[in-house]
């Protein structure tokens, strides 16, 4: 159906009048020969349906009595109706037992056999077979079968009618179109020519005045309308494009000085964010330091307090070996004293061994006046002499051994008197070295609890930097796309002046 857009409007008007009537008048010869074709058909099978049951109770008698001769005679009445092409009579076991064969009209054979009661049409012709009913038993079949040629006629005949109605309506229908598109196209052919006129530029194309209320003059009325709509948008449409072409000349010189100024913003903001990362870089190597000293802080403050601990260890330690040199000396001064005292006891042995040795000479010289009988008091008189001598050695060597332990002794107090002084010194040095490591720890207390605010500080303040850092990246981001707004901005001012340049151009080629 393309090639139905570009044919004429009054080719168009003429086709529809003309198909419509041509398509209405088919549709109803075709319904008028449908229904005469129902009738016919409906007819003819009550007619020879009549016809078979007229036979059906005529030969009922032959077939009681098996007598072909006089059914043959009932079938051969049906040559004076041209209709019937052939007849036949069955008996109950669906054999043949009459037959008639028109000559000339059909050269089908009978069935051989009867079939269901019933009509159908078979190769333009009817079949009918009818039960052969003896009261209320079947005694056979009487079949009839009728030409339908005359059928075909009939609908030959209201063919041929239609045609000619077609024939004789379209000799009506072409000229009363013919006149009807005029009225139709004429004006559409005058909205065209204007609309030409109009799309070339020329606004002043108007339309003849018709006093028309129906379809067509109201499309005149409405393009008269529209024309005149047009040319006062085409009016304001060169106002505003006068006025836009100042406009974007001024947007164009705007854009372009603020594109300028963002160009440079965002250079400042990325030169700035470039030193931001700079302060946050030295300010995470502070936070670090700060983190180290804190650590290192700790520490020192761990080992002040070890060492605080190890002072007052050491003192009570001195304060011990003090406490047992002082024992010490006590006991030397004892066994100094117990040494003079064995020295007393040592000198009054000595006498006892003078004593002794003199008495045992005095005995031997009594034992030798005694003579024979002093022998035995001599032997004892030199045992005393001997145990005196003894007794005299003994005393020399613990006299050398109390003098020995007298001289040690004396150098043992005279180095526990030092060593005592050595340990009041090394107190009262552990005491300045324990009071030294307090203020030492409370020094490194304060100085850990400073780091501690001061790695705190570094962190809050690297968090600030990074804060900083992360508002001064959104904000050189935000100043590049800025920039490329303002670029783009600047290219749609430009684009806008263009357009605004075309614009007037293009409206001032309009006629108003």
């Amino acid at each position: 159906m393309d090639w139905l857009a570009n044919v004429p409007i009054r080719t168009k008007l003429l086709l529809i009048s003309v198909l419509t009537s041509a398509i209405a008048l088919l549709l109803a010869g075709a319904a008028i020969i449908v229904y005469d074709t129902i009738t016919y058909t409906d007819q003819k099978k009550r007619e020879i349906s009549v016809q078979a049951e007229t036979l059906a109770a005529s030969v009922t008698a032959a077939l009681a009595f098996n007598d072909a001769k006089v059914a043959e005679e009932y079938l051969k009445a049906f040559e004076a109706n041209p209709e019937i092409a052939a007849a036949g009579i069955y008996t109950t076991d669906a054999r043949l037992f009459a037959r008639y064969m028109r000559s000339g009209l059909s050269t089908r054979a009978l069935p051989t056999a009867a079939e269901p009661a019933g009509e159908r049409f078979k190769d333009d012709e009817l079949e009918v077979f009818r039960p052969i009913k003896d009261g209320a038993r079947t005694v056979g079949t009487v079949y009839l079968r009728a030409n339908t040629e005359s059928l075909a006629i009939r609908i030959a005949r209201f063919g041929g009618i239609i045609l000619l109605v077609l024939v004789g309506s379209l000799v009506i229908t072409l000229p009363i179109s013919i006149r009807m598109q005029r009225v139709i196209s004429h004006p559409i052919q005058d909205i065209s020519r204007a609309a030409s006129l109009i799309a070339a530029g020329d606004l002043t194309a108007t339309l003849p005045v018709q006093q028309r209320s129906d379809e067509i003059g109201l499309l005149v009325e409405m393009f008269t309308r529209m024309a005149e709509g047009l040319r006062e948008q085409i009016r304001g449409l060169i106002e505003g494009a006068t006025v836009l072409g100042s406009a974007a000349s001024d947007i164009v010189a705007s854009t372009t000085q603020l594109s300028v100024s963002a160009s440079e913003s965002a250079v400042i903001v990325s030169e700035t964010t470039v030193t931001v990362e700079e302060v946050r870089q030295t300010a995470q190597v502070a936070s670090q330091k700060a983190k180290n000293v804190a650590d290192s802080a700790q520490k020192a403050a761990q080992i002040s307090q070890n060492g605080r601990k190890s002072t007052e260890d050491v003192a009570a330690g001195m304060n011990r070996i003090r406490l047992q040199m002082e024992a010490i000396a006590v006991s030397m001064t004892r066994l100094s004293e117990q040494s003079q005292a064995i020295g007393r006891i040592m000198a009054t042995v000595e006498d006892l061994a003078a004593q002794s040795n003199l008495l045992a000479v005095n005995a031997a010289i009594e034992a030798a006046k005694a003579g024979e009988h002093g022998k035995g008091f001599g032997v004892v008189a030199q045992e005393v002499k001997s145990l005196a001598e003894q007794s005299r050695q003994a005393t020399n060597q613990v006299r050398t051994i109390l003098g020995d332990i007298q001289k040690a002794t004396t150098t043992a107090m005279m180095a526990t008197e030092q060593g005592s002084k050595a340990v009041e010194a090394g107190t009262r040095q552990t005491e300045v070295a324990s009071e030294s490591i307090q203020a030492l720890t409370a020094s490194v207390n304060e100085a850990t609890q400073a780091a501690t605010q001061i790695a705190a500080s570094s962190q809050q303040q690297l968090v600030g930097v990074d804060q900083v850092a992360g508002a001064m990246e959104s904000i050189k981001q935000a100043s590049t796309q800025n920039v490329a707004g303002a670029r783009q901005l600047e290219v749609a001012a430009r684009n806008l002046n263009e357009l605004g340049q075309r614009l007037k151009q293009m409206v001032e080629r309009y006629k108003v």
